[in-house]
């Protein structure tokens, strides 16, 4: 997890454009598969992904230097025309979920909002034309005059500056990896929202926190962000295992002593481990060594079971998704250790083979390994 040296307070809200507030990658692409045809330059799908986030221009410069075509039109032309394209193909186009929320949210805190695009001005102007944004921001800067566009900081230090406010205040939304980058560089706190196929890219660690969409942002993750408290990501989501054992301090001295786990939580019939960053937990096995079930936090926790630590915007949509699919929980949806320092929100269900699966997210991430003593 990022912590960040500074806890100034946040005073800005920085949004990028394609692909968070609105499904454009797919315009993107069309438009640029359709220009190159005219080129006879063979991009591929992978091309098309490695430049995501990236000036158009730049982007164009690419291709010509891998790709050198001898007839006009000249790089920068060919930009302008992937440009007009997607200026026509985003007149259909509408926000994506969260996006009128996340910005209604922000504002709310009395962030400042701005936009950061690698896009052009006139599709910027045209996108949150289409989309009824057009005066939800104070600033809205693109890169394309830059001297150097994402994933360098140069336009969210821009951004930050015609804000009048500095980068440590600054909490930037990115869907791309070359714009975390840049945002991160900058020395903002970045959130990405990546789309579905991206999502578990590990590059994405390098933002604070990765959500599955502009839906997941909550009041209580912005207090997060603003105090620099890390939070699970679903770009590294912790996994979480217990496991049954006949012989906690012969389980100790193994995981500690030989693996070089660090002890969390315990309890007379149970102690958690950090297994590399992952939660696992020994139970003692007293009612058979996979069938038996031990007390924790007055619930018939089962010594085996699996699952997941999340954030919890993301654990309340999956429980909502589990109880719109009628799946019946084994221990319901719950808020365990409360007002305690390792409290967290759980629940437990069974899959169809009847394997015990748990679904946790803590108030705080630094205390899933926390001691009772700590």
């Amino acid at each position: 997890m990022s912590i960040l040296s500074t806890t100034r307070p946040l005073r800005a809200a920085i949004f990028d454009m394609d692909g968070l507030l609105l499904e454009s990658e797919s315009r993107w692409r069309r438009a640029e598969r359709e220009v190159t045809a005219e080129l006879g330059v063979p991009i591929t799908e992978a091309d098309l992904e490695a430049t995501m986030g990236i000036r158009m221009a730049d982007v164009a410069a690419r291709w010509f230097d891998a790709y050198p075509w001898t007839m006009p039109p000249t790089p920068h032309e060919v930009a302008e025309r992937v440009v007009d394209r997607v200026v026509e193909l985003t007149a259909g186009a509408t926000a994506l979920p969260g996006v009128a929320e996340a910005i209604d949210l922000c504002e709310r805190r009395g962030l400042e909002l701005a936009l950061c695009s690698s896009s052009a001005p006139r599709l910027i102007d045209a996108t949150l034309a289409r989309l009824g944004l057009s005066e939800r921001f104070a600033v809205a800067h693109s890169a394309e005059h830059d001297e150097f566009g994402k994933p360098h900081p140069m336009p969210y230090l821009e951004t930050a500056a015609a804000l009048e406010v500095s980068p440590s205040e600054c909490v930037v939304f990115e869907d791309s990896f070359s714009g975390c980058l840049s945002a991160k560089a900058a020395g903002m706190v970045t959130v990405a929202v990546p789309e579905d196929a991206t999502r578990g890219d590990v590059r994405f660690g390098v933002a604070d926190l990765v959500l599955g969409s502009l839906e997941q942002l909550g009041a209580g993750v912005l207090d997060a962000l603003e105090g620099r408290r890390p939070m699970p990501s679903l770009a590294r989501p912790r996994f979480h295992l217990a496991f049954p054992a006949g012989d906690l301090e012969r389980a100790r001295a193994f995981y500690v002593d030989v693996l070089g786990c660090r002890e969390g939580r315990a309890s007379e019939t149970w102690v958690d481990f950090d297994l590399f960053g992952h939660q696992i937990v020994a139970h003692l096995a007293a009612a058979g060594f996979w069938a038996g079930s031990n007390d924790v936090d007055s619930d018939e926790v089962p010594a085996f079971h699996f699952g997941l630590v999340v954030p919890v915007m993301a654990w309340r949509e999956i429980v909502a998704r589990l109880q719109a699919s009628g799946i019946e929980f084994s221990i319901p949806p719950r808020v365990r250790f409360s007002g305690e320092r390792g409290e967290q929100h759980t629940c437990f269900f069974r899959d169809p083979a009847g394997n015990a699966i748990e679904l946790k997210a803590f108030a705080d991430d630094r205390a899933v390994f926390a001691r009772d003593e700590a």
